[in-house]
């Protein structure tokens, strides 16, 4: 699976809300603050607070969970991890195949596994994020080679694809914020290096005028 980052503003919003609505019950970014919704991405204040921040935090701190790392080690074996850095120590596709690779299994704790992380501990959290995500999870299935299982993936669907597409944009993001100021000043410096380059053809084509 392959998935193109999007580093729109509207993009990066929508996995914003996906990421606290679905990822932050178990898992935190500790490296990211909620502030730089409103900063960066043009998130308003109120909406950051009414909808995305859960219990007496403030906006200015960092994007915490509210499971305490006991209870967690306790329920999952494992804290779940820290998710500010994931998609740099993965990669984006790797994250956006896990996410689409649940599939169930009755001998798992959670009632789900994952063909990209066989027997991870975490549920399927995306499972009724759109209509039709119960459908898509439901048909992924496994086709056994001759010396290793093959994955036959249904296609997925469109508003679930968006929404997952969205989720690692966003997590891509936050691993390296500073790269929506770059991109912005792409342009600008491709422009510079134009004149630059001009300027610099006229100041040689003007001496060796004089050498001739």
């Amino acid at each position: 699976m392959h998935m193109q980052v999007n580093y729109s503003k509207e993009a990066l919003r929508d996995g914003a809300r996906t990421f606290a609505n679905n990822c932050m019950g178990c898992h935190s970014a500790k490296y990211y603050r909620f502030k730089n919704l409103v900063k960066d991405l043009g998130m308003t204040k109120s909406g950051v607070e009414d909808g995305l921040m859960f219990g007496s935090v403030s906006i200015n701190e960092h994007m915490s969970s509210a499971m305490p790392a006991e209870q967690a080690s306790k329920w999952f074996g494992k804290a779940p991890p820290d998710l500010s850095l994931e998609t740099r120590v993965r990669g984006t596709n790797w994250v956006y195949s896990y996410l689409l690779a649940f599939y169930r299994d009755g001998s798992s704790a959670s009632g789900w596994n994952n063909h990209v992380f066989p027997k991870v501990s975490m549920p399927n959290v995306l499972y009724h994020m759109t209509p039709g995500a119960p459908e898509y999870y439901d048909s992924v299935a496994v086709s056994h080679g001759e010396e290793h299982g093959e994955v036959d993936y249904p296609e997925v669907p469109q508003e679930l694809d968006a929404k997952v597409q969205n989720l690692v944009s966003f997590m891509t993001y936050m691993g390296d914020p500073s790269i929506l100021d770059r991109k912005s000043m792409g342009p600008w410096v491709l422009l510079f290096l134009v004149v630059l380059g001009v300027l610099t053809y006229l100041v040689k084509k003007e001496y060796w005028r004089d050498i001739h």
